[in-house]
């Protein structure tokens, strides 16, 4: 195999590492840098292609507890779960049970099963789709 070849399949694999921050495509690249190494000694491009197999699937297998710590998953900070627990206060009274609610500097829809009014202290008990669900507290 053309040593082109193996440097294009690296810088591809890097950029798309840079993309994604997967932590997982960085090693088909360092993978290619075996292959580039192989391939620069002379060896055949079956012998390449097992050493970048190899070399890719044994650094995946060796770093995958690390990059499970590294590339965390979206947690409750990422989404309005996070506002579980929080409190606010009605800003405005769409209806009976609908509201609009300020909590953590930001304003939300709200539903409550309480009788709200403008100033009411809330806390947020749920979410249902992207309405808060509130309860009065005193």
């Amino acid at each position: 195999m053309d040593i082109y070849i193996w440097i294009t399949l690296m810088v591809v694999f890097f950029i798309m590492e840079l993309v994604t921050a997967s932590f997982f495509l960085v090693w088909f690249g360092v993978g290619s840098i075996v292959a580039i190494i192989l391939n620069y000694l002379g060896f055949n491009p079956y012998i390449q292609f097992i050493g970048f197999a190899v070399s890719s699937f044994i650094l995946i297998l060796s770093t995958r507890k690390f990059a499970k710590k590294v590339t965390k998953k979206a947690g409750k900070n990422a989404t309005a779960e996070r506002l579980i627990g929080q409190k606010g206060v009605v800003l405005k009274k769409l209806n009976k049970t609908n509201v609009v609610i300020k909590v953590a500097g930001e304003e939300w829809s709200g539903y409550s099963e309480d009788d709200l009014n403008i100033n009411d202290k809330v806390e947020v008990i749920g979410i249902d789709s992207i309405k808060l669900i509130v309860k009065k507290i005193d």
